[in-house]
């Protein structure tokens, strides 16, 4: 063999040996991967754990509007009189809005009122007669009820003297009985003598003594007639009493008769429909705010009683819908972030400040629009947002300050197996080592999940698509910027 083959053959040795100590290589730098298979993955696919505030959100679109609106009415039937607003305006409470015509309504109060004046004119008539007819039957009362009692007066008056004469007499009769008794004792017992002259006085006493008594006789007879007559006099006197209430009763009936009488009072409650009608021409502004919907021109008759719109734009809502799954997560008084297109990004404070929890139809419309109407106030008062804008509203439902948390798709597993993720761990060769680890969810926002064990820290690597990778997987990542 010549020189030249020599020096192929050192060549061709080299090239052998050069191959086994690459294969060599090759193998220990797998057996040092723990032969880890290469795969290829998404740069977009992974994410950092993070130290933050969760927020659990409720979204909800609708239109702002005023917390405080108030519709205006008036009478359909007439013409608009005088305009003093138009759509825009700011009104004060008690500013007069505008006018209605009113003088026909003011005709006719007048004619009903003439008419109402002379029926009044004659009730008060009426009255004033049963009045006097009482006044008269008291009068006559007090007449019957005297003359009764001087009846009485006069009876008792005559009974009394009978009974004194009667006393009198009596008083007479014993005294001569004495004497006439004593005369005929000493006559009985005097002498021849005086028996004469003693017989004679006995004899003239025994005389007057017949004679009062047949007067006593007399007297004592015409007392019950005195009695009787002061007796009929008292019954006279009870009649009287009887007859003269009777007469006043019935004057008294009369006029009670007016209170309680069933009368026609439609006319009155007509004129009092007609009073408030007409003071109902003048509209004016209960409260301050701005006129947002007008529906009346001046001269015309109005379409309908709803004649305009009062907003107060110092107290803004959004007012929008919300579907069924969220509407039992929400109570008045949550926080809410508002924003709009004509603010852009700025975040605007809110409050859920009523919850209708009720559908207003059952249509499947109202349904597919949410059904259940929300309104969340607008806190900050110089938000500059306006009536009629559209907003979108973000209720927070719950919310966790600084937790540590992972992006809510870099989380798999379930109850049963238990949660897991995969962190990424640079190599020296620029790619990423994939670890499975075990952890404990804890609250769940919209785009991160809350991890309360795991041994995980701050700025640590997860996979957020872990689909086709295995624990222990080499795969090249473009891991986003903090």
């Amino acid at each position: 063999m010549g020189k030249t083959g020599k020096i192929i053959k050192r060549i061709v040795i080299f090239l052998v040996i050069l191959l086994i100590l690459g294969g060599i290589a090759f193998f220990v730098r797998n057996a040092i991967r723990g032969a880890a298979t290469k795969v290829s993955i998404r740069s977009d696919t992974c994410g950092k754990v993070k130290r933050q505030d969760l927020i659990s959100y409720s979204n909800m679109s609708g239109t702002i509007s005023s917390s405080d609106k108030l519709m205006i009415t008036a009478d359909p039937t007439l013409k608009v009189k005088k305009l003093n607003v138009k759509v825009g305006d700011s009104v004060k409470a008690g500013d007069i809005l505008c006018e209605f015509d009113s003088a026909k309504l003011q005709e006719e109060y007048d004619a009903m009122a003439l008419n109402n004046e002379k029926v009044a004119g004659a009730q008060q008539h009426s009255h004033d007669l049963t009045v006097r007819q009482l006044n008269k039957a008291r009068e006559q009362r007090s007449e019957l009820i005297s003359k009764a009692q001087n009846a009485i007066n006069t009876a008792v008056e005559k009974r009394d003297k009978a009974y004194d004469e009667y006393g009198r007499r009596a008083d007479e009769f014993n005294k001569l009985y004495v004497e006439t008794n004593d005369a005929y004792n000493a006559w009985m017992n005097s002498g021849s003598e005086e028996s004469a002259q003693l017989e004679k006085v006995y004899k003239a006493l025994e005389t007057k003594l017949e004679a009062a008594e047949s007067l006593l006789e007399s007297v004592k007879n015409a007392l019950p007639e005195y009695d009787e007559a002061v007796k009929s006099a008292n019954e006279a006197y009870s009649q009287a009493v009887k007859s003269g209430d009777e007469l006043v009763q019935s004057a008294q009936d009369a006029i009670d008769a007016e209170k309680y009488s069933i009368s026609d009072n439609s006319a009155e409650k007509q004129l009092a429909e007609l009073a408030e009608r007409i003071e109902k021409c003048v509209i004016k502004a209960e409260k301050d705010g701005v006129v947002t919907e007008l529906n009346i021109s001046e001269g015309s008759v109005p379409m309908s009683a709803n004649i305009m719109t009062i907003e107060n734009t110092s107290e803004l809502v959004v007012a929008g819908k919300v579907s069924e799954s969220d509407i039992l997560k929400l109570s008045e008084g949550m926080e809410a972030e508002i924003k709009t297109s004509a603010t852009e990004d700025l975040v605007i404070k809110g409050t859920v400040k009523r919850i209708e929890r009720i559908v207003s139809s059952n249509s499947a419309e109202t349904k597919m629009m949410g059904g259940y109407t929300v309104e969340v106030s607008i806190d900050d008062n110089e938000s500059g947002l306006l009536i009629g804008m559209s907003a979108n509203v973000k209720i927070i439902l719950d919310k966790r300050v600084n937790v540590l948390s992972v992006p809510y798709n870099a989380v798999s597993g379930g109850e049963n197996e238990g949660y897991f993720v995969f962190t990424a761990t640079p190599t020296a060769e620029g790619d990423y080592l994939i670890s499975k680890r075990s952890v404990s969810k804890g609250f769940e926002g919209d785009f991160y999940t809350e991890i309360t064990s795991g041994g995980l820290k701050e700025g640590d690597i997860v996979v957020t698509d872990p689909r086709g990778i295995t624990d222990g997987d080499i795969i090249p990542l473009k891991v986003p910027e903090d």
